[in-house]
Order: C-alpha cells, then structure tokens, then sequence
C-alpha cells in the first residue's frame, strides 16, 4: 500500500509525530510520502502517488486547508482519509464536517499500524481503539509503556525532500508527556483522555536518543541541537547523570533545552553544562503571583526567580524566559515588571506573548464564564499570541500599551538606567507602529541566532 501523510505547513521542526508514524506505515510493508499543503501541489502529489492511504495530521490553524484540500482530492480520487494531530484529539466534534473515513485521537502508532492492517486485509476498522468513524468513537487504548519499543521515526521522509535537510538546527525529543497542569495547556486535556491508562510523562532511552540524533547528524547538516520536550529534566536523576557523560562523547554539539525554573538545581546545572548545553527555555508567565497560581495555574515550588536566573547566567548558559501578557486579572504594572525582572535577573532573551485562552482549556472556559472572550467570536488558535489582546476587561489603552510591550520589552530590559525607564514612559504615550515591529524582528533575529540557538551563517 501506499500511504500519503499530508500537512498544512512545515515550522522549523520537522514533523516528529508523522516521522513516527511513517516508520510504523514502513514496518507495514507500505511505502510513504509527504506532501506539505503550502509548498507543495497537493492534488498534483495525489495524482501523481494514487496514495491507497492519506493520513492527514492538522491542529488548528491548518485544519481548515487540509479538509478544503481533502474534500477537493476525494473528489477525483479514492483513497482511505484519516486525521490526527491536536484537531482531532482536542476538537473530536469535527469529525462529521471533515468528510475523513476517520479520526485517530491521543497517540497514534499502535492505533495507525492496526489501522493500516485492517485496510491491506479489506477488514472494517470501526471498532480500533483511539478512532473515531461513522459508527462511533471508540476509547483510548494505554499509553505506550517503554517508548524504547517504537521504531526508530523515519526521518528522512521529514528531513530529505524538505528546506530543513540543509538548515543547521534539528529537533529531537527524549520524553512524552508533562507533569503540570497550567490552565492554558492542552495537556490538561491529555490528563483527562489518559486518566487511568498508564503512566504519563515516560522518557526513551539515553543510548536511544543519542542513537536517533546520531543517524540524523551523519546524513543531515546538524550544528545545533533543540530538545523540544515540555520539560527536558525535572531534576539531577541517574538518566541526566548518564546523558551528561554519553552526550559530548557520542554527540559533542551545542543544545537548547525547555526546563521548570523552580526544579532547577546547582547539580542538574553542573550536568547539563558538563553536557554541552548552550541555553534553556524557562517559562515565568507573570510576574503577579496571583495570575501564575490562581489564573494560569503555573504553580511554582518559589516564587524568588532572581536567584535562580543569576544561577542559570553563572554557568554560562544563556535564557529565553516566556512571559504572557494581557493575562486575565494581571494588572498593567504586573506586565511592566517583567521588563524589570528580566533585567536584574541577567536574562539572555525576555520572550513575550498575548495571552490566548485556547478552545477546551480551562483558561478559556475561565474567560466564558467572566465574560472577558466572546466564544461565538473569540480567535482560538496561537496567531492571537502576536497580536493585541482580545480580552475584554482591559481597555484599548492598555491593550495598546501591552502589545508595546510585547514588542519593545526585550529591547527596553537591554537598556542602561535610566533609559530604560524613559523607555517604558514613552510606550505608555506612543502606540505601536511599524518601527517598533521592526526593532523587535531584528531584536529576535540577533539574539535567536546568536544567543539562544548558536547558529553559523
């Protein structure tokens, strides 16, 4: 069989879960292809491969292209359509309008490898657990136990026929799966869906990972290395021991990596430095307490970040630290504080973005129930995080006062005193404009390049 995997779009990560699923499709006796919706003829690749099989995978910014696209390709062809991805585990409902054969909800490779056996026998798939078909949806089955098991994921259909085989930063992951349960999260939602059904937060093998980016970097050009789990390490444990040791010997490139700020210790960062890490993703959120534990539900052991950033910039090792202004009940201070904290606190890149409550969290189900979204209008997808806020209960003042914050906050916490005071007094009276849009790209594009991913030109 011949199985076509299809996407809205390509970020600058390669598309893990449909390079895993590709290996399952391969393990299956089928050959696969890939076909991206906005750089490649998606009806001409249909034409051309007479896929047997399309698995499309959509969240929610792509959804509505790939069933424009599917519908138009069903029309002329037959194949046998299914969709994952975020869409389809997080908004079910839509399964009808989609015109797909089926859903696949939650992890796919067990699901999509019965899948595809019962097509190859001409055998009905209505009752596979993790789908959803015209007869029904059907439970999850457990969470895969040890990810070891998994074939290795296929990354040359993700890497050789994409503009990331030559782009000098590639992503890999070592875990699945987040222990918290911030209320804009749609983990929250894989909690529930998995409640019972194994463990959640699972890690592959060291010897596994390192063999995995092993194979990549003697194929691809690989000189800089994200791991772009929710959290790479929670503490100093006998795994990151063993990395620690295994990582410059087999590896020896510079990495990036997403961390908790208020599980980080002096040993966890001995080993990640002794490893090669470059910088560390950490998210702040808000600088109010109030906003982190009671509205967003980021919940931190400390609520003394200072110390912990002076710590970090002690090692060597550089920080981008995420904040989300215009959350619901933050204050205009609470946000202008960030520029602060991040000043004192030596961070390498303060990263901001609007707050967006998301369709099925419990942030936004927060902001119905207040009134601060209007959920018949209110824009659900990730686009919202660079732009004004929508949230009602701030006026246009603040909103605009926010979104220069979001564009100048990074520059202004560069700033010797007291510029940087004078910096913030004028984004309270200028609003934003095309100026400050073009200081934050340039702003972004140094410290992206040089700072937190250490890229060669």
């Amino acid at each position: 069989m011949k199985v076509l995997f299809a996407i809205a779009e390509l970020d600058f990560a390669d598309h893990i879960a449909i390079a895993y699923l590709s290996a399952i499709a391969r393990q299956n006796g089928c050959q696969t292809y890939l076909s991206i919706l906005d750089t490649n003829n998606f009806q001409e690749d249909v034409g051309r491969i007479r896929p047997d099989v399309i698995a499309y995978s959509a969240n929610v910014i792509g959804f509505e292209s790939i069933v424009k696209a599917h519908l138009q390709a069903s029309a002329r062809h037959h194949f046998t359509s299914i969709l994952g991805g975020p869409q389809a585990t997080f908004s079910p409902e839509t399964f009808e309008k989609s015109g797909m054969d089926a859903y696949c909800i939650g992890e796919g490779e067990y699901a999509f490898s019965d899948f595809l056996t019962r097509l190859k026998r001409s055998e009905p798939f209505d009752d596979i657990p993790n789908l959803i078909t015209k007869t029904g949806r059907n439970p999850v089955r457990d969470l895969v136990r040890d990810l070891d098991d998994l074939p290795f994921p296929d990354r040359d259909l993700t890497l050789s026929s994409t503009f990331l085989k030559t782009t000098p930063k590639k992503t890999f992951y070592a875990t699945r799966g987040c222990p918290f349960k911030c209320s804009y999260c749609c983990n929250n939602l894989y909690h529930e869906l998995y409640r019972g059904k194994g463990t959640f937060v699972r890690r592959f093998s060291v010897d596994r990972v390192l063999s995995e980016i092993e194979y990549v970097k003697s194929r691809y050009r690989t000189d800089f290395i994200k791991f772009g789990d929710d959290c790479f390490a929670l503490k100093a444990d006998t795994w990151v021991e063993e990395f620690s040791e295994q990582y410059p010997k087999r590896i020896g490139i510079p990495f990036n990596c997403f961390l908790r700020i208020d599980t980080i210790t002096e040993r966890l960062l001995h080993l990640l430095k002794k490893a090669g890490c470059h910088s560390v993703h950490l998210s702040i959120d808000s600088a109010s307490k109030h906003v982190r534990e009671n509205v967003l539900k980021r919940r931190m052991r400390t609520n003394n970040f200072l110390p912990i950033l002076k710590m970090i910039n002690s090692y060597g090792i550089n920080t981008w630290v995420n904040y989300m202004l215009a959350a619901p009940d933050s204050t205009l201070e609470d946000d202008i504080e960030t520029i602060r904290m991040s000043k004192e606190g030596k961070v390498t890149y303060p990263a901001y973005s609007t707050t967006v409550p998301m369709y099925g969290t419990e942030l936004y189900n927060y902001c119905v129930e207040r009134k601060l979204i209007d959920p018949v209008n209110h824009k659900s997808d990730m686009t919202g995080c660079t732009e004004k806020s929508n949230i009602s209960s701030f006026t246009d003042r603040e909103k605009d006062i926010r979104f220069n914050i979001y564009l100048l906050g990074a520059v202004i916490s560069k700033l010797p005193f007291p510029l940087d005071r004078l910096a913030v007094e004028l984004i309270k009276i200028i609003r934003p404009n095309e100026l400050f849009r073009r200081m934050r790209r340039i702003m972004y594009k140094y410290y992206i390049e040089n700072k937190i991913f250490k890229l060669p030109a």
